[in-house]
């Protein structure tokens, strides 16, 4: 029972050697700015490279579709402008031709001629 206990023991020991050891080397490499990669490394790493690949062409798209999405924006805010502009000249152009000393001069070919005495209004009682 003692030989399993100090096994045991001396297992956990060498583990936590070896894990200080590879963090040790891991910090000097940085520090040294060697960023040489073995390639059982790069295997490994595969799945996480391709997660920030999938990551940094997510964030591409996003920032073209939010381009997109503004340019379209200015351009429906230039044809907002235009279009109020357009109703403005539109709407005085008619405020313009409803005038009524303009309406008779345009009725005045037809024979239709403006009212000189006002309408007068027609009643009807109705007697029982």
């Amino acid at each position: 029972m003692n030989r399993i206990i100090k096994e045991e023991e001396s297992t956990g020991k060498e583990t936590v050697d070896n894990e200080s050891r590879n963090f040790t080397e891991t910090v000097k490499r940085f520090a040294d700015f060697d960023f040489r990669i073995k390639p059982e490394q790069v295997l490994t790493q595969l799945p996480f490279l391709a997660y920030i690949f999938v990551l940094i062409m997510l964030f591409i798209y996003n920032s073209h579709r939010s381009e997109k999405i503004i340019r379209e924006a200015d351009r429906l805010q230039q044809e907002v402008k235009d279009l109020r502009s357009e109703y403005i000249s539109e709407l005085s152009l008619l405020m313009g031709e409803s005038k009524q000393s303009t309406v008779a001069k345009k009725l005045a070919p037809f024979g239709i001629k403006e009212l000189k005495t006002p309408p007068s209004k027609i009643t009807y009682r109705h007697e029982q």
